[in-house]
């Protein structure tokens, strides 16, 4: 069977990323990747820091969302064509706060169409659940940074809506997540080219499609990879 490198947690310069979508299909395509996910941010508008990122533009918003997904169309047809690497189109719902008890990002896969972040989490999950969700750094605890343990300490009451919890971010790894039980992932959090050597997953099949790929992670069959 053949070794697929995947990268399910992508941001472009649509948010907060250095690169183009086109020149990270490039990167990732000439390295060999079976499948990556552009998720830039989706901030919500209802918090200062929410605010912030919007003005900022380290957030896209419901009216660039259009101008987002024509673009991951685009370059999905020539990442597939030019290098048989899938592009799986995504958003990030970026919910920063200082306080523990609130701060949560969620990775939507799959989107295609605009998801509204100014909503509680349940309901975002559940009003999602045709996309596929992965938990992303749930236990995201840096100092002089946004925490984002909310999901993590909260995870019996949200373990049922989530396909995935990252267990590996950018050169960060939760031994708490990865023994959990829960499918994991492992993601790079790309910004930029300096993070490329970074936390990904692999798996192992003949032919890999995107419903392959989301089974394999519920399935528990993928594994983290320093790549």
């Amino acid at each position: 069977m053949k070794r697929h490198l995947i990268d399910l947690h992508i941001h472009s310069n649509f948010s907060d990323g250095k690169l183009s979508i086109a020149k990270i299909v490039d990167l990732y395509g000439s390295n060999g990747y079976s499948a990556i996910a552009i998720t830039d941010h989706l901030a919500d508008s209802k918090t200062l820091a929410g605010l912030v990122a919007r003005k900022l533009k380290l957030s896209f918003n419901e009216k660039n969302m259009d101008l987002y997904l024509a673009a991951l169309r685009e370059e999905k047809v020539r990442a597939l064509e030019q290098y048989n690497m899938h592009l799986i189109p995504g958003v990030e719902i970026t919910l920063n706060s200082w306080s523990r008890s609130q701060g949560a990002h969620i990775v939507f896969l799959n989107v295609d169409r605009f998801i509204d972040p100014n909503q509680e989490i349940e309901t975002l999950l559940i009003q999602n659940r045709n996309f596929f969700s992965i938990a992303a750094h749930p236990l995201w605890e840096k100092s002089f940074e946004f925490k984002t343990t909310y999901l993590w300490e909260n995870r019996e009451r949200f373990e049922k809506y989530f396909d995935a919890w990252e267990c590996a971010t950018a050169n960060h790894f939760s031994q708490q997540v990865f023994i959990s039980g829960y499918p994991i992932i492992a993601s790079s959090d790309f910004h930029g080219p300096t993070q490329f050597e970074s936390w990904k997953s692999q798996l192992y099949c003949d032919e890999l499609s995107v419903d392959a790929l989301f089974e394999k992670i519920k399935s528990k069959q993928v594994e983290p990879v320093w790549a």
